[in-house]
């Protein structure tokens, strides 16, 4: 399994590696939960515990392998550039429809190209192309999609009500407000990220809600490692319920020595020894050019209840953890509480960790 390429080395270095597994019959979500809750504690702790903590390399771009071609990219700028031209001759219409064409091959390409730029200006220079053509409505609402976008893209939050003075330009526009988000997916214990940011989980049966998400156009994408990722750029209308359907494929590179310790056992006679799990996890560490792994193996007790199996790998070395884990959807944070004191030698509740809707950071932006 080649993993990664050798340019990515140095963006990459000093990361680490989490993964949480669910085996044994345990359910597949409850896996991912654990798994996003560690991710969300190194990523609002990186750097800033007694010990220094790593970022979180996101491994599952790396299963995008087949799928990376640039054509739909190129295509889009090339009706792009066709679309400035013509808006510089005066010929909106045509300006329009080349910005349609260079929009729908920019969309056939996510989540496997982005070229933010190029997005933020077909959008822009639809609002142009809309003043040209001297539809004043549309232009309106295009410029107030161009800002949302804008503002979505920075990792900005909340309704554009917020912002003054857009209030007085957008506010009576379809992206003004909040919409739903429903999104499903056609497999288990998959992460769902809005905007870049991980937001929630989801499942077959398990969907992720967002009854309150900001309108206006939204990067969705599902993502689990082992799989091909999965996205749509899609625009949210003000009071609209939009729900979205994910179908992830298994990546070619997967390969059967993806999880190494898929079925080793940890207890008992079986069980390997700890220099040899330290060998294996060496060669994951290779294979995704990560200097530390954090895997972890949720599954079930003799005794009916649930078992937390942390190893964490750095420095070539591993070391192994584990915690009983309670009943609920979130009876595995106080276990992932421990490992973090015992690891970190500080205090983090994964709840506190999670990134708050209501952070929002000060944008400006023009409005004419």
């Amino acid at each position: 399994m080649a993993l990664g390429a050798p340019g990515a080395l140095a963006e990459d270095a000093g990361k680490v590696v989490v993964l949480v597994f669910a085996r044994g019959g345990v359910d597949e979500n409850s896996g991912v939960r654990v798994e996003r809750d560690l991710r969300v504690m190194f990523e609002a702790s990186a750097t800033e515990a007694p010990k220094k903590v790593p970022a979180v390399l996101a491994i599952e771009p790396r299963f995008d392998v087949g799928y990376l071609s640039k054509a739909h990219l190129e295509r889009a700028r090339r009706h792009f550039n066709d679309a400035q031209r013509a808006l510089e001759k005066g010929e909106a219409e045509e300006a329009l429809e080349q910005l349609f064409r260079s929009r729908r091959f920019y969309d056939r390409g996510i989540p496997f190209v982005q070229d933010r730029g190029l997005l933020r200006g077909i959008f822009f220079y639809y609002y142009l192309a809309h003043t040209a053509a001297k539809n004043p409505e549309k232009a309106t609402e295009a410029y107030c999609e161009y800002v949302a976008l804008t503002r979505n893209l920075a990792g900005n939050l909340g309704p554009l009500e917020q912002f003054e003075p857009l209030a007085d330009k957008c506010g009576q526009t379809s992206i003004a407000g909040t919409a739903e988000l429903k999104v499903t997916a056609n497999i288990d214990g998959a992460h769902v990220y809005v905007d870049n940011r991980a937001v929630g989980v989801v499942g077959q049966d398990v969907p992720y809600v967002d009854p309150f998400v900001s309108a206006g156009p939204h990067l969705v994408e599902v993502r689990k490692a082992g799989r091909v990722r999965w996205g749509e750029l899609v625009t949210l209308k003000k009071g609209e319920s939009k729900s979205l359907r994910a179908k992830l494929k298994d990546a070619r590179n997967r390969g059967e020595d993806f999880d190494p310790l898929a079925s080793m056992p940890f207890e008992g006679d079986d069980a390997f020894s700890d220099v040899y799990i330290s060998e294996l996890l060496f060669q994951v560490s290779e294979k995704v050019h990560a200097e530390e792994l954090v895997l972890g193996y949720l599954e079930p007790t003799p005794t009916g209840g649930r078992r937390l199996t942390v190893f964490d790998f750095v420095d070539g070395g591993a070391e192994r953890r584990d915690y009983e884990v309670a009943a609920g959807l979130e009876g595995h944070r106080p276990a992932l509480m421990k490992f973090w004191e015992q690891r970190f030698g500080a205090a983090l509740d994964p709840a506190d960790a999670m990134p708050s809707a209501d952070r929002f950071a000060p944008t400006l932006f023009k409005v004419e």
